[in-house]
């Protein structure tokens, strides 16, 4: 929810030095010569599960070039404001019902985010605030933040990807046994009764 409003918001940060220097860190060229047309389609060949069809192009594109900029203009726009309306609603519905905490780290600073940008004097806002450190915790090695229960699941996926994406699945034999194991053990069995 979210990313749907901040993309629906067109929103954009100041631009600060901090994110000046993110964006020469982050990007191989410089940031104002990013072609984002081009970057738009841009995956990596190991995350390109199956190449796109020609159909699916022209879709893509017509949302883009077509969809996307209608729904700018008046009077279309409008739908638009009151579906991020609906989706602000939704958020403080889940804002309310977990006491500012969120389902997650990542969704509470997004949601946090989005009740800043909807009133930045908000009781909202001013509710999430303190609960920042429900997720943060200081360790002998320094600043903890908890993420998902049961995040282990993810990260061995990952890990297990990354692995079969290399030459190294066989030197790394016995430890993908075991990813297999666990993600094996992890599965919700849903049993249906005849």
């Amino acid at each position: 929810m979210p990313m749907s409003y901040l993309y629906g918001k067109k929103f954009v940060g100041p631009i600060t030095p901090t994110i000046l220097e993110l964006r020469k860190e982050l990007y191989s060229v410089p940031y104002h010569e990013v072609d984002w047309n081009k970057a738009r389609d841009t995956c990596a060949k190991e995350d390109l599960r199956y190449p796109r069809s020609l159909l699916q192009n022209v879709i893509w594109t017509c949302l883009n070039k077509i969809v996307e900029p209608a729904l700018n203009c008046w009077p279309v726009n409008k739908l638009r404001d009151k579906a991020l309306k609906n989706l602000m609603k939704h958020m403080h519905y889940e804002d309310e019902s977990t006491k500012y905490i969120g389902i997650c780290p990542i969704d509470k600073a997004l949601g946090m985010i989005c009740c800043w940008i909807d009133d930045p004097n908000s009781d909202a806002f001013k509710l999430h605030l303190p609960r920042i450190y429900d997720y943060l915790w200081l360790a002998e090695d320094g600043m903890k933040a908890q993420v998902y229960d049961g995040c282990q699941s993810w990260e061995i996926a990952f890990i297990v990807q990354a692995y079969c994406s290399t030459d190294l699945v066989n030197e790394f034999a016995p430890t993908l046994r075991k990813a297999h194991e666990f993600i094996k053990r992890s599965q919700v069995q849903y049993y249906i009764s005849p």
